[in-house]
């Protein structure tokens, strides 16, 4: 009969995902991770596996946690345009507010792994594919509610939109000041007008 764990596995997993966001996948050492989990290595196998496994279940989480409660501001109902504008200013303004500014999980690790190792390339593959569906999903409706002016291509603007919005999560982490990013993002939502 196995014991019952003595820490909250959902817990252990928000811990260690801060720490991956914060660090990435390479810097962090099992030492980071036990440490910040509070837990020790035995701990952590039996639960999560090694620490490639640990940091599925990690994007795993934020995808189906933080990253989708975001992605549902662009389902509310009104106007779709400004839902998309608000939307794309919040998660501007959520980064800046950080004083490390980590970025974003999902973005970090596309710079980071994506392009030599599958199943992180799979992941992120996703959540940028989920992103780019939730634009499309939003415009789609501005067209049919008469927001968006003939000749704009919803599925066109989404990729733009999600392009541009992960290059300036990738220009926040490299230190760009906050007026100039907000400029950027201005600039770029200028597309839907």
């Amino acid at each position: 009969m196995s014991r019952p764990k003595e820490f909250n596995p959902e817990e252990a997993l928000d811990k260690a995902t801060e720490v991956f966001w914060r660090r990435g996948y390479e810097a962090t050492s099992m030492e980071d991770l036990t440490t910040s989990m509070g837990i020790n290595r035995g701990s952590l196998y039996d639960t999560f596996g090694g620490k490639h496994e640990l940091f599925l279940a990690c994007m795993d989480r934020y995808c189906h946690g933080m990253v989708a409660s975001r992605l549902s501001m662009l389902n509310q109902p009104g106007p779709a345009l400004e839902a998309i504008r608000t939307f794309i200013r919040t998660m501007l303004e959520f980064g800046i507010a950080y004083p490390t500014r980590k970025g974003c999980l999902i973005v970090n690790t596309v710079i980071e792994l994506a392009s030599h190792e599958k199943e992180i390339g799979n992941r992120v593959t996703k959540a940028m594919g989920d992103l780019e569906e939730a634009f499309f999903k939003a415009l789609t409706r501005a067209k049919e509610q008469g927001e968006l002016r003939d000749g704009k291509d919803p599925r066109s603007l989404a990729r733009f939109l999600t392009t541009m919005m992960q290059g300036v999560i990738v220009m926040l982490k490299a230190g760009t000041p906050a007026d100039a990013l907000r400029d950027t993002v201005r600039t770029g939502l200028s597309v839907l007008d």
